[in-house]
C-alpha cells in the first residue's frame, strides 16, 4: 500500500474543498445583512483549517508515484467520506448560532452533506426556505461538485505513472460497468469531461434565467436559476422552495425536464457528437434503451394519470392532457436521471404510475453520466445474458457470445454486472431491514433505502418530504448507503476489508 500517495491526494482533496468553500463564503458575504458574521465565519474557519492541513499533507514530494487498484479504491472512498464530514461543518456552526438557518445536529448535517455530494437530494430539512442563502447554495453546489466527481478534477493534478495509475481512481469513482479514456492522456480526458459539464450547465442556467428576464417565469430569479442549474447538472435534487417545481411555470418545468435527461446521458456521447462521429452514437445500445424506457414510461404514466384524474374522475383535481404529459415527463426525467425534483406529488398517483416510478428508481440513468441507479447499461447486459443463457439451454453445443455495442463482452464484465446486482440487492434489503427498528411502515423503509442507494432523493410514505421520521442511527446508515451507492458499493466495501491495508 502506497500510503504516501494516499496522503498526498487526500491533502489535495482538502485543499480543493477549501477552495470550493470560497463560493458559499462569497454568498454569505453578499447576504451579510440577513445572515451576520457567524455565517461568514462558518465558512472562513473551515477554509483556513482545510487549506493548511491539506498543504501539510500534500507538500512533500513523492518518491513512489505508483498506484494500484487498492490505492485507487482507498483514495476514492476516504475522499468521499472526508468531503461529506468536513463539508457539513458550516451547517453545524450556522445551525448552533442561528437555528433554522443551518443544521445544528451532527448526524443531520452529515446526512445532508453526503446527500449533496452523492447527488441524492434526500433531506432532513423541514423548512428549506428558512435556511441561510449560503447554506442553500452550498447544498446545491455540492451536487454540481459530486455530479462529475471531485476526483475527476483532481486527476488533472496527479502525476501519471507509466502504468497510468490515475485510471484506477477514475474506475473507482465513475459510475458504470465500463470506464475508459476519451483520449490517450488521463489529464486531457478529465479536462474534456469538465469542459462539457460546465458548458451544458451554463446553457441550462441561461435558459432558466431568460425565462425570468422575459417574464415567462418571474419566480425563477437569478439565485434560483443558479441553484436549479447546479442541482439539475449534478442530477441532485435539493430545492430551495417547499413546493418544489410545482410553483414554477410550465416553461421552467420543461427546461429542467430536458436538462435532467441531457445530464443522464453518457458524456462520451457529447464528445462523439463534437467530433461528428454520429454512427458510433447511433450504435450505442445503452442510449437507445434509455430513450425507449423514457418514452414508454412517459406515455404510460401520461395515459394512466390523465384517465384516472380526468376521464374516470376518480380524483377531486383534474388534469388536462398537456398537464398530465408535462408532469409525467418531468417526474420520469427526474427519477430516471436520479435528480429527484418534484412538480407534483406522485405518491398519490395511480398504482401503475407509482410502480413504474419505483422501477425507474432502480434503473437510473446511463453509465458515465451524473445520474445514479443501477445504470441502463447493466440492465441491457443482464437481459442479454439471460437471453444467451436461454439459447444455450436450447442448443447446448452451440457457442453463444454476448455482444454489446458491437463488441463481445468478456466474462469478467458480465460477472461484474451480476456481482453488482447481488451486492446491490443485499445492501438495499439489509439497510431497509436495519432501519425498520424505527417503526416506520414497509413502503417507507424500502423506498427510503432504495432512493438512497440509487441516489434519487424522494421516497414514498413518510419519507417523501424529508427523512426526519428516522433516528440518528438510521440516518447514519442512510448516509453510508448514499456514499456506497454513489461509488457503486465495491470501493466502500474494499475500504473496510482487512487485507486492503496489508503490505504487498
Amino acid at each position: 500500500m502506497n500510503f504516501s500517495m494516499i496522503k498526498n491526494i487526500i491533502g489535495k482533496i482538502m485543499v480543493l474543498l477549501s477552495i470550493l468553500m470560497i463560493f458559499p463564503l462569497i454568498v454569505s458575504i453578499i447576504y451579510f445583512k440577513d445572515e451576520g458574521i457567524w455565517n461568514v465565519l462558518a465558512y472562513a474557519v473551515p477554509i483556513v483549517v482545510l487549506f493548511v492541513v491539506g498543504i501539510i499533507l500534500s507538500h512533500k514530494k513523492l518518491d513512489n508515484k505508483k498506484m494500484g487498484a487498492r490505492e485507487g479504491f482507498v483514495i476514492v472512498s476516504l475522499s468521499w467520506l472526508l468531503m461529506s464530514l468536513f463539508g457539513c461543518i458550516p451547517f453545524i456552526i450556522i445551525g448552533v448560532v442561528n437555528g433554522k438557518q443551518g443544521i445544528p445536529n451532527f448526524f443531520d448535517a452529515f446526512f445532508e452533506m453526503a446527500s449533496g455530494f452523492t447527488t441524492t437530494g434526500s433531506s432532513i430539512v423541514d423548512d428549506v426556505e428558512a435556511l441561510a442563502k449560503s447554506v442553500q447554495f452550498w447544498r446545491s453546489f455540492s451536487h454540481w461538485i459530486g455530479g462529475m466527481g471531485i476526483l475527476v478534477f483532481i486527476l488533472a493534478l496527479i502525476p501519471e505513472s507509466n502504468e497510468g495509475s490515475s485510471m484506477h481512481i477514475l474506475r473507482a469513482e465513475s459510475p458504470g460497468p465500463q470506464v475508459g479514456k476519451l483520449v490517450s492522456k488521463m489529464k486531457v480526458t478529465s479536462r474534456i469531461l469538465y469542459i462539457i459539464y460546465f458548458v451544458i450547465t451554463l446553457v441550462l442556467f441561461l435558459f432558466l434565467y431568460i425565462g425570468h428576464l422575459t417574464g415567462i417565469d418571474p419566480k425563477m430569479d437569478l439565485f434560483k436559476s443558479i441553484i436549479y442549474s447546479l442541482g439539475t447538472a449534478g442530477t441532485g435534487g435539493f430545492s430551495v422552495d417547499s413546493a418544489g417545481f410545482a410553483e414554477f411555470s410550465p416553461y421552467s418545468q420543461y427546461v429542467v425536464a430536458i436538462g435532467m435527461i441531457v445530464f443522464a446521458i453518457n458524456f462520451t456521447i457529447y464528445y462523439l457528437a463534437i467530433l461528428f462521429r454520429f454512427k458510433e452514437i447511433w450504435k450505442n445500445e445503452e442510449l437507445k434503451a434509455f430513450f425507449i424506457i423514457l418514452a414508454i414510461s412517459v406515455v404510460v404514466i401520461t395515459i394512466d394519470v390523465y384517465s384516472v384524474y380526468t376521464v374516470l374522475k376518480n380524483r377531486d383535481v383534474t388534469m388536462t392532457l398537456e398537464e398530465s404529459f408535462r408532469h409525467s415527463l418531468f417526474q420520469v426525467a427526474s427519477i430516471v436521471s436520479t435528480t429527484g425534483y418534484t412538480s407534483a406529488n406522485f405518491t398519490v398517483w395511480p398504482t401503475l404510475s407509482k410502480t413504474l416510478i419505483i422501477f425507474l428508481t432502480i434503473f437510473g440513468g446511463c453509465a458515465g453520466s451524473t445520474a445514479g441507479g443501477f445504470k441502463i447499461s447493466r440492465v441491457v447486459m443482464l437481459f442479454k445474458t439471460v437471453f444467451v443463457k436461454i439459447k444455450n439451454m436450447i442448443s447446448p453445443r452451440k457457442v453463444e457470445t454476448i455482444k454489446y455495442n458491437g463488441t463481445t463482452l468478456d466474462e469478467s464484465t458480465t460477472n461484474g454486472v451480476q456481482s453488482f446486482l447481488i451486492i446491490y440487492v443485499i445492501v438495499l434489503v439489509g439497510c431497509a431491514l436495519l432501519v425498520s427498528i424505527d417503526g416506520n411502515d414497509l413502503v417507507t423503509n424500502f423506498t427510503a433505502s432504495l432512493t438512497c442507494i440509487s441516489n434519487v432523493g424522494p421516497a414514498f410514505g413518510k419519507a417523501f418530504a424529508n427523512f426526519n421520521c428516522y433516528s440518528w442511527f438510521s440516518k447514519l446508515l442512510f448516509t453510508i448507503e448514499m456514499i456506497a451507492g454513489r461509488l457503486e458499493i465495491f470501493p466502500l466495501l474494499i475500504l473496510f476489508y482487512p487485507k486492503t491495508w496489508m503490505k504487498r
